[in-house]
């Protein structure tokens, strides 16, 4: 106090002069008209337009730093002569912009179930090279699944809140800028938000597009202020994270004799591969180069593979603007590296096969401030992108991982001459071939899109009201070209050698021309041609009313009118067309009492007359009990908030298009007499009706229910939110596949909208953060979501089993026969139920399976519901962060319980020796415990193990860590340094890191792998 009165009471201080720069912290600009008073007096200054100050002081004076909006500053001075400030924005929820459908909105006003993350948020993934990958973990209610790690192909799917219709893949509806594009081609540094919308209240206005929730993408704009130009650039090196390990050659030999002596009572022609002991020994120890060639121990993924990969993005961004434009643009490329090793192997051709993937992203949003009330927007913005490939089947490349035995045959020798098994077949094509000797395919990528937009304000008509015009045109092109090479005769352009067990050699090569050698065929290479069927457009225009306004001070509405049309084709299809007209108005008295009513009349020319237009309307009420008279006292409750919303929105993907028409087709005839070897045809053609269309067909239909409760006390420390929410939809479309129909019926039925399922859940967010001192602060948060859904009709065979049935069971639930225990005796295998089929095959090892149905026999019909789907029913995310000075710290974690993965080892596939580490624990009489099974040398059907290609998938991920610095200015440029990581550790019982697989292929065959990435960038804004 003594400091103060001396300074009141005009007692004269030694003074220090100190000086500074307020900057913002988010955008590092300065901050012009900041106040900076010296505590205990009047005396004060205001920072420049360059955000300097300079103020007199007592050496141990005090100094207070204010400015509307950020969190005032309280800074001991300790005879210091420069500081520097950087200002936070303070998180008031009557400032923070939260988007909407057709708009933004305080958070405070939100009543529907919607939750952001920051662009900011987004970069701090480890560089991860797509905002899908991003987006893992960071909102409650969004579950993520990855199933490759290909370059260019890597977003994973996305799912809101479960999935509630077996049509379409369950994927959400995702808007940029307020048009429907796809994000994972956006750069990260380009958006400024990203928005969830989870319930109908949220999603009604989309009508039949959003069912499956909606995800929208807010880009960059300029504002008002001196140019900042920022730099970001990184540089990610990605390792293998998880793959299957295989025993060496010596070992699953080994193993390999121990089922042909099982399978040899049954078959006695296994012996034919069994390998005498002195031979495995060679593989183990060869006695010299040759040898390693006649007895090969290759590590398939050290051969095929590099030790890791790179992975370059860099960013270059420009904004600014005066009173009269604003501006923000953008240039960006990334480069994603490959991890197969073609430049591992010399294949005598002047090209080098890779999976690489190179995107050029450009963006320019432009605001002219015509007149002080209109405004015309321009956003322009595109990609290129460049996908490298091979023009053979890449499964093959992937079986190097999964499906090669170490002890086939060296890859490719000295003298430039591949290497091939013994046995001939598709599946155990050599991968060098197939990555060097196949030629390569480019697939060129290009995206331009433009946005035009108009807001004007209408206050000379009715105080509060604008009107916004939209115009937006996207193309999107696809191109291919690529190196070609010959197959002669159908066969490989290559040359072959081949051992045998004895050290036998034999060259195979196609056969020569004109009885010559076999010459290698020159490569062709095409250049690039456009894929007319694969390019699209889309034309957009919207027109919109808005208004605003505050009433006697508390009563605060908002009236939204809007009407959109959209125009979209691809390649020579015929144009679809769509028409929406949107209503949303929003009323709250005193920031207590909340009301949000809102829908959407949609039109979609898919359907027949009577069902191309529908009604989707929505109501959510809300309660800020924490405002209320009687909890003023409550200094301690910052907010408690509770809001309820039922809707009914549609989805229309399923189904195809003009299936209410019926179709015809013609083509054949009949046989008129048998003089022809096939008889001479009727001149007259069959017309037949091919499609029985269902003029009733319609949009699938979800009616969606939410409660919320928002939780903040302890001077907004400490948050919570809590929402439980259920969705019942019906009118799912069943296709004719899956219809119920007798066979005597004699037509393919029509679709038909009878299908019924619901969805339950929950999500409930915490959230921590505390300023421990003035230079440090740390911060949470906890996620957790379940969602569980359920097939209520399916059109399931009335006298069918209900085990058997979908109905009562999730989308697409698994379903195995149950296992028994091991048969360990052969009075275990004959007292056992037998088997329909290879009863004869069976023998201590294998395990019993149950009678399900007890009709004393073991077959299909005794599979019943097992594990549970692909989509995990629980997600957990922890996320921890710190900052110090300078200094800043966060790292996150990911978890999944309920999944299930279906992955089919290929052990001793076409009767080579391969084995995998994670089903080494089998049983024997020497290991009594094992709980695994050793399959038959020829893969006989009585090697019972129902479990065996079903893995439990829940897993934790080490998802994303990242420590920060920042260097500051004196010119309010600042530096910020970062190294990151990305999938850096992972704890599953699934022998890879994939939850999921991309086609029918992958589920044996495997896929491109996915990687953890170590990531090093630097930020720097001028």
């Amino acid at each position: 106090m003594l400091p103060a009165l001396m300074w009141a009471n005009g007692v004269q201080q030694d003074l220090i002069t100190v000086s500074g720069t307020i900057t913002e912290a988010d955008t590092n600009q300065p901050i012009i008209g900041a106040s900076i008073l010296v505590q205990g007096s009047t005396r004060g200054v205001m920072s420049d337009f360059d955000g300097n100050y300079s103020i007199d002081i007592p050496e141990d004076g005090t100094l207070i730093i204010s400015y509307i909006g950020y969190a005032k500053q309280t800074i001991k001075v300790n005879s210091r002569t420069q500081i520097d400030i950087v200002m936070t924005a303070e998180a008031s929820e009557l400032d923070e912009v939260v988007v909407v459908g057709y708009g933004t909105q305080t958070k405070e006003s939100v009543v529907g179930s919607i939750s952001q993350v920051s662009g900011d948020a987004l970069m701090q993934s480890g560089g991860v090279s797509t905002v899908g990958q991003a987006l893992t973990g960071r909102i409650p209610g969004v579950t993520t699944i990855s199933s490759t790690g290909r370059p260019g192909d890597e977003s994973p799917q996305i799912f809101i809140r479960g999935q509630s219709s077996w049509n379409g893949g369950g994927q959400p509806l995702i808007l940029v800028d307020g048009i429907e594009r796809t994000m994972n081609d956006i750069d990260p540094g380009d958006i400024e938000s990203l928005s969830v919308l989870k319930d109908a209240s949220a999603t009604a206005v989309f009508g039949v597009k959003g069912a499956n929730g909606v995800i929208l993408i807010t880009t960059k704009r300029g504002r008002e202020g001196k140019a900042q130009l920022s730099l970001t650039a990184s540089s990610a090196v990605k390792t293998l994270s998880k793959i299957p390990e295989k025993f060496d050659s010596y070992n699953s030999l080994l193993v390999a004799n121990e089922a042909i002596e099982r399978t040899v009572p049954v078959r006695e022609e296994a012996w034919r591969n069994y390998t005498p002991i002195d031979i495995i020994e060679k593989y183990r120890n060869p006695a010299n180069e040759q040898e390693s060639y006649v007895y090969p121990n290759i590590d398939w993924v050290d051969a095929m593979q590099k030790d890791f990969a790179m992975d370059y993005r860099v960013n270059l961004s420009v904004a600014g603007g005066t009173k009269s434009v604003k501006y923000f643009g953008a240039l960006s490329y990334q480069h994603v590296g490959d991890i197969f090793d073609a430049g591992g192997f010399d294949n005598g051709r002047d090209y080098k096969t890779n999976f690489n993937y190179n995107r050029f992203n450009y963006r320019s949003n432009i605001d002219f401030d015509i007149t002080p009330t209109t405004r015309l927007s321009v956003n322009l913005s595109g990609y290129y992108g460049l996908q490298n490939t091979n023009q053979a089947d890449p499964q093959l490349l992937y079986s190097s991982i999964y499906s090669l035995a170490p002890s086939l045959y060296t890859p490719l020798y000295d003298d430039g001459v591949y290497g091939r098994a013994l046995t001939e077949n598709f599946e155990l094509s050599n991968p060098a071939v197939i990555l060097t000797a196949k030629g390569f395919m480019q697939n060129h990528r290009v995206q331009v899109n433009s946005d035009f937009v108009l807001d004007q304000k209408l206050d000379f008509i009715l105080d509060g009201l604008s009107f916004t015009g939209r115009l937006s045109y996207d193309n999107n092109f696809r191109g291919q070209g690529g190196v070609v090479e010959d197959n002669p005769g159908g066969l490989d352009n290559v040359v072959y050698r081949i051992y045998d067990q004895d050290g036998s050699e034999q060259l195979v090569s196609p056969v020569g021309t004109n009885q010559f050698d076999f010459v290698l065929n020159p490569w062709e290479r095409n250049g690039l041609a456009i894929q007319d069927w694969e390019t699209s457009r889309r034309l957009f225009y919207q027109l919109s009313l808005n208004y605003g306004k505050t009433f006697a001070e508390k009563h605060n509405t908002t009236v939204l009118a809007l009407m959109n049309r959209e125009e979209y084709a691809i390649g020579s299809m015929f144009p679809r067309y769509r028409e929406d007209w949107v209503a949303r108005v929003t009323y709250n008295y005193d920031t207590r009492y909340f009301l949000d009513v809102n829908g959407a009349y949609n039109g979609s020319e898919k359907y027949g007359p009577g069902y191309k237009f529908e009604l989707f309307p929505s109501v959510a009420l809300g309660w800020m009990i924490s405002n209320e008279s009687f909890l003023e006292s409550a200094e301690w409750l910052d907010k408690l908030k509770i809001r309820g919303s039922y809707g009914v929105v549609g989805d229309d993907s399923a189904g195809e298009r003009w299936a209410y028409l019926s179709q015809w087709s013609s083509g054949g005839s009949a046989f008129m007499n048998n003089v022809a070897p096939y008889g001479q045809r009727s001149p007259y053609i069959f017309r037949s009706e091919s499609i029985i269309g269902n003029p009733s067909l319609q949009w699938e239909t979800s009616e969606k229910a939410n409660i919320g409760f928002e939780l903040t006390v302890l001077k907004n420390s400490l948050s919570m939110e809590l929402d439980l929410f259920k969705e019942d939809r019906h009118d799912i479309i069943v296709p004719a596949n899956d219809r119920s129909v007798p066979s005597f019926y004699g037509f393919r039925p029509a679709d038909v909208n009878i299908g019924e399922t619901t969805v339950e859940g929950l999500e409930v967010s915490l959230d921590y953060k505390k300023q421990l001192t003035q230079n440090w602060d740390v911060w949470g948060n906890f996620a957790y979501t379940k969602a569980k859904d359920e097939i209520l009709f399916k059109e399931d065979p009335l006298l069918k089993p209900d085990y058997q049935k979908e109905e009562g069971f999730a989308i697409g639930q698994p379903r195995v026969n149950i296992r028994g225990d091991i048969l360990t005796s052969w009075d275990d295998v004959y007292g056992a139920t037998p088997q329909d089929n290879a009863q004869e095959t069976r023998r201590p090892g294998y395990y019993d399976e149950i009678d399900y149905n007890g009709d004393g026999v073991i077959n299909a019909n005794d599979a019943v519901p097992f594990g549970y789907t692909t989509r995990p029913q629980n997600t957990y995310n922890l996320t921890l962060g710190s900052g110090y000075k300078n200094f800043s710290f966060m790292i996150q974690f990911y978890g999944v319980s309920n999944a299930t993965k279906y992955f089919a080892d290929r052990s001793f596939m076409i009767e080579t020796p391969l084995f995998f580490e994670f089903q080494s624990d089998y049983w024997s009489v020497d290991n009594p415990d094992g709980e695994e099974i050793l399959p038959a040398w020829l893969g006989t059907g009585g090697a019972t193990d129902p479990y065996r290609s079903w893995h439990d998938a829940s897993f934790v991920r080490l998802k994303n860590v990242e420590l920060a610095y920042t260097f500051k200015t004196k010119n309010s440029s600042s530096y910020r340094l970062f190294i990151s990581g990305n999938d850096l550790a992972f704890w599953s019982d699934l022998p890879d890191d994939r939850q999921d697989n991309t086609g029918a292929g992958s589920e044996f065959r495997g896929d491109y792998p996915t990687f953890k990435r170590f990531n090093l960038g630097l930020n720097i804004n001028f």
